[in-house]
């Protein structure tokens, strides 16, 4: 399947349930506010804004492999000279300098090789610079995508999107922590939490998937098909949960170069 870029307006406007999780990452995060951190997968820019906010004489370099994702991030910061960009993957990127930390947030579960990525972000840090990330582990979405798996078996949506997958992959804990050792990271420690984020409108929990979780799968599918497919499967999520509701597994990283 062809990955399409995003719509990164929509994303912007839907991406509450990911930017909430991420602030509560980066809260955590100590910095001293003097330090060039790389935002690793920037997205539209949300969090991006609050790091600059927490290193007033620091630099951050926003990354992403979206163009589209990218250019909303500049119109976010317009010239600010503490804002630098990279559009690159994260598993081949290089900077001109190593950075003292790297900060990312539902980002690295669309990345396809996590051995290349965790090498890669190792290379970009300087002696003893730190990794904060959060990401989808293991059984994330699995009652959301099995339903949309068995949704897109149904006529008439089969002869265009039967056995089509999203572009994600969620590892587990054990996987990712022996890929970062590989990597050369150390100090390493991991986090695998449950959330569920709800929606309180039908409308918007269908724009969700369609903008983020089921992105590549909907470019497949006619425009007017897209709708019917979202409806039956919100009202899935509404017979299992009784809400709109998401089933997310967020798997949390730290670790020092």
């Amino acid at each position: 399947m062809t990955t399409v870029d995003w719509n990164a307006v929509a994303y912007d406007d839907l991406s509450d349930p990911m930017f909430e999780w991420g602030l509560a990452v980066l809260e955590t995060v100590p910095l001293r506010g003097d330090e060039t951190v790389l935002d690793a997968g920037c997205g539209s820019g949300r969090l991006t804004e609050e790091l600059v906010r927490r290193l007033p004489n620091g630099q951050v370099i926003a990354l992403d492999f979206s163009p589209a994702m990218l250019q909303q991030t500049r119109a976010r910061f317009a010239a600010n000279p503490r804002v630098s960009y990279v559009e690159a993957s994260l598993e081949s990127f290089e900077l001109a300098h190593p950075v003292d930390g790297i900060f990312s947030n539902a980002v690295l579960h669309w990345v396809p090789d996590h051995d290349r990525m965790f090498r890669a972000l190792h290379a970009a840090l300087r002696p003893k610079g730190f990794l904060v990330a959060q990401f989808g582990g293991q059984g994330n979405l699995q009652k959301t995508l099995t339903w949309a798996s068995k949704i897109a078996e149904q006529p008439p949506f089969r002869q265009y999107i039967s056995g089509a997958r999203g572009g994600q992959h969620f590892e587990d804990e054990p996987s990712t922590v022996a890929r970062m050792k590989a990597a050369g990271f150390t100090q390493i420690e991991s986090r695998m939490h449950q959330v569920f984020p709800r929606f309180e409108r039908r409308e918007r929990f269908e724009a969700f998937a369609g903008t983020v979780i089921l992105r590549n799968i909907m470019a497949g599918l006619p425009e007017a098909l897209r709708p019917e497919f979202l409806h039956l499967l919100s009202q899935r999520a509404l017979a299992e949960h009784g809400a709109y509701v998401y089933d997310y597994v967020r798997l949390t990283v730290r670790a020092r170069a």
